[in-house]
C-alpha cells in the first residue's frame, strides 16, 4: 500500500468517526448570568431570583486572566420540563484547576453536587472526563451554580444541558475521535520507528519524540492524559502541557537541524535561531520549580503562564521564519512550511473563536486535534521524502567520489608509466653507452700501460664491475619499460623476467600460466608491473628457497598468485609502504581488483590478485 492509498484510507476512517458525533444534539433551553469574585463559593451568597439572565447560545464565556484567589461563577437558570427524561449539566473544559457544581434554591441555599478539576485527584468511578451533574427538573424553573478557578490562566468556559442519552452519544463521539487519533498516532510511530531501524537516521528519532510530545498535549487538552497516566498526582496537570510544548519545540528544532543540515550549513541566521530556541528551554525546569515550590507568590502563576505562552509563540514564529528562509531550497521544506502553516491558521481560529468573533462548534472543540492529524501525515511524508532524497544524494556522491578516485588512479598510473618510460630511455640511451665507452677506453689504457700480473688482475676486476653495472642498468631499463611486452605478450615477458631473476639470485621461480583471453594493453602492462614487483619482493625479502607464480583468466577475469616458502610476516603489521605494497595496491585499485594476503611468521606467504574483466 503506497502513501496515497494509506492517506485516503485514514481520511475515510476519519470521516466515519466524525460523522458519529457531528450531529448537533438538542440542547435544553436555559439562560445564564456570569461574574467573578474573590469571595470563595462557601462564603458567597447569591439570590437567583434577583438576577437578570441572558440567553445562552452555546458559546464560551470568557472571564479573562484569573488572578490569585479569584473565582469565576456562572448562575444557570434551567427552564421547566414536563417530560420524564434525565437531564445533565456538563462542563467540557478539562483544563480548569477547580470545578464546583451546586444545586441552588430560590433563596440562595447551595448544595454541592460535584467537585473536580486538575488540582483534585481523579475519581476513577467517573463516567466522563468532563465535569457533569445530574439535574432535577420539574415544571418550575430551577437554578444551578458553577464555580471555577484556574489560577494565572485565561478562563474560557462553556456548558451544555442535555438529556443523559444525548450526552452519552456526544461523549461516545468524543471517545471515538480520541481513539481514532491514538490509533493514527500509533501507526505513524510504528512507521517512523521502522524507518529509524531501516535507515538508521537520527531525524526519525527526533520526529518520533515530536509526535509523542504533540500527542501528550492533545490528550492533556482533552482531559484524557490525567486519568490514563497519573490520576493520583494532580500536580502534574499544571506542568504536562508546557513540558509537552517545550519538548515538542526542541525535538522539532532538532528534526529540522538533522533533515536540512546541508542547507542550514549555508544559512548561519537560521542555525542561530534554532540554537537559541534549543538553549532557551533550560529555563523551564527552573520556572517549574519556582512555580510549584513557592505557590504563595501571588503573581507567579500568572507570570509563569504568560512566560511559557510567550516562549511558545515566539519559538513558533522563529521556526516559521526559518522555514520561510529555506522555502526555495527543497520541496521537503515547503511541505514542512505547509504543515506548520495549517497549525498557525487553526491556532488563530481558536483564538478568534475564544474571543467571540465567530464560533464553529466542530472546529472549536476538535480543530487542534484534526489539524494535528493532518500535520503529522504531511510531516511523515515530508520526513521520509527528505531521507529518501538524502540517500539518493549520498549514493550519487559516492559514485562521483569513486569515479574521481578512479580518474586519479588512472592519472597516477599514467604519470608513473610515463616517468618509468623516460627513466628507462635515459638509462638505456645515455648512461649505457657512456659506460660502454668507459669500458673500451679503460681496456685500451690498461693494455698499453700495464703489463704485470697485478695490473691485469685489477683490470679484470674493474671490467667485471663495469659489466655488472651495465647489466643492472639494462635490467632496470627493461623492468621500468618492457619493450617486448607489446610484441611478445604478457606470458613471454614475465617468463624472461623470472628467468633473469632466477639467474641473478639463484632462487628457482616456477611459473604456471593459463591465459585463454586476449587482454587489454593497459591491463597487460599493469599486471606485468604487479607480478614483477611481487616476485622481486619475494626474492629480495622472504629468504625463500622456492617461489611459485601462477596466472590464469577464468571467464575473462585475471587471477594471479605468488607463493613462497620463506620466513613470512604478519599482514597486520605491514604498512602499504612496506615491500612496495603501496604501488601494487594503487595498480590493483586502478584495475578495480582486489588483493588478498595470507602469511604468518615462519609459514611463508601467499598473495592473490583478482582483477575483473575490462571491456574496451
Amino acid at each position: 500500500m503506497n502513501i496515497h492509498k494509506a492517506t485516503a484510507l485514514i481520511t475515510l476512517l476519519f470521516i466515519a468517526v466524525v460523522s458519529s458525533f457531528a450531529q448537533e444534539p438538542s440542547f435544553f433551553s436555559d439562560s445564564f448570568y456570569s461574574f467573578s469574585s474573590h469571595i470563595p463559593p462557601g462564603a458567597i451568597h447569591i439570590n437567583p431570583s434577583d438576577i437578570h439572565y441572558s440567553s445562552y447560545d452555546g458559546q464560551k464565556i470568557d472571564f479573562g486572566i484569573v488572578t490569585y484567589n479569584k473565582w469565576c461563577y456562572i448562575v444557570i437558570k434551567a427552564g421547566s420540563s414536563s417530560g420524564h427524561e434525565r437531564y445533565v449539566l456538563s462542563v467540557d473544559n478539562t483544563s480548569l484547576d477547580t470545578v464546583l457544581l451546586f444545586g441552588l434554591t430560590s433563596d440562595g441555599t447551595k448544595q454541592i453536587a460535584y467537585s473536580g478539576g486538575n488540582l483534585v485527584p481523579y475519581d476513577r468511578n467517573r463516567k466522563y472526563v468532563w465535569h457533569t451533574m445530574l439535574l432535577s427538573l420539574d415544571k418550575e424553573d430551577t437554578y444551578y451554580l458553577a464555580a471555577f478557578q484556574d489560577q494565572g490562566k485565561n478562563v474560557n468556559v462553556g456548558y451544555k444541558i442535555m438529556t443523559a442519552d444525548n450526552l452519552d452519544k456526544l461523549y461516545v463521539g468524543f471517545d471515538r475521535l480520541i481513539w481514532f487519533y491514538l490509533g493514527t498516532v500509533f501507526l505513524i510511530i510504528i512507521a517512523v520507528l521502522s524507518g529509524w531501524i531501516i535507515f538508521k537516521n537520527i531525524a526519525l528519532g527526533y520526529y518520533a519524540l515530536y509526535i509523542v510530545s504533540v500527542t501528550s498535549w492533545i490528550l492533556a487538552h482533552y482531559g484524557y492524559l490525567y486519568p490514563m497516566l497519573f490520576p493520583g498526582f494532580p500536580v502534574l496537570n499544571g506542568i504536562i502541557k508546557p513540558l509537552s510544548i517545550v519538548c515538542g519545540l526542541l525535538s522539532f528544532c532538532r528534526l529540522l537541524d538533522s533533515l536540512f543540515k546541508r542547507i542550514l550549513d549555508n544559512d548561519k541566521i537560521s542555525q542561530t535561531i534554532l540554537r537559541c530556541i534549543t538553549w532557551s528551554a533550560v529555563v523551564m525546569p527552573v520556572t517549574l520549580t519556582i512555580y510549584y515550590f513557592l505557590p504563595g507568590m501571588t503573581l507567579l502563576p500568572a507570570l509563569f503562564n504568560v512566560g511559557w505562552h510567550t516562549y511558545f509563540v515566539l519559538s513558533f514564529a522563529c521556526i516559521l521564519l526559518v522555514l520561510i528562509r529555506l522555502f526555495e531550497k527543497s520541496i521537503t521544506v515547503r511541505l514542512f512550511a505547509l504543515a506548520m502553516g495549517v497549525m498557525v491558521i487553526m491556532a488563530i481560529q481558536q483564538v478568534l473563536s475564544n474571543a467571540g468573533f465567530f464560533y464553529v462548534a466542530l472546529l472549536n472543540d476538535h480543530g487542534m486535534l484534526l489539524t494535528s492529524i493532518a500535520e503529522m501525515l504531511v510531516l511523515t511524508c515530508a520526513t521520509f521524502l527528505n531521507i529518501w532524497e538524502d540517500k539518493k544524494h549520498v549514493a550519487v556522491h559516492v559514485v562521483q567520489l569513486e569515479e574521481a578516485h578512479s580518474r586519479t588512479l588512472e592519472q597516477l598510473v599514467t604519470v608513473q608509466d610515463s616517468e618509468r618510460k623516460r627513466i628507462a630511455g635515459e638509462l638505456h640511451d645515455s648512461i649505457g653507452p657512456m659506460l660502454a665507452a668507459i669500458k673500451i677506453n679503460f681496456l685500451r689504457v690498461a693494455k698499453a700501460r700495464l703489463r704485470n700480473d697485478a695490473s691485469d688482475l685489477l683490470v679484470a676486476k674493474t671490467e667485471e664491475i663495469i659489466d655488472g653495472s651495465m647489466m643492472e642498468i639494462r635490467d632496470m631499463s627493461h623492468q621500468l619499460m618492457p619493450k617486448g611486452l607489446s610484441s611478445e605478450g604478457l606470458v613471454v615477458s614475465l617468463s624472461k623476467y623470472f628467468e633473469n631473476l632466477q639467474e641473478a639470485y639463484n632462487i628457482p621461480v616456477q611459473f604456471k600460466h593459463d591465459i585463454t583471453t586476449s587482454l587489454h594493453t593497459d591491463v597487460q602492462l599493469n599486471v606485468y608491473r604487479i607480478m614483477c614487483e611481487l616476485v622481486l619482493n619475494a626474492v629480495k625479502h622472504s629468504d625463500a628457497s622456492q617461489i611459485s607464480v601462477s596466472i590464469e583468466t577464468p571467464d575473462g577475469a585475471i587471477v594471479s598468485m605468488v607463493e613462497d616458502n620463506g620466513r613470512g610476516f604478519d599482514p597486520l603489521q605491514i604498512s602499504d609502504s612496506s615491500l612496495g605494497l603501496k604501488s601494487i595496491r594503487s595498480r590493483v585499485d586502478y584495475l578495480k581488483g582486489a588483493m588478498q594476503i595470507e602469511s604468518a611468521a615462519g609459514k611463508g606467504a601467499i598473495i592473490k590478485i583478482m582483477i575483473p574483466e575490462k571491456n574496451d
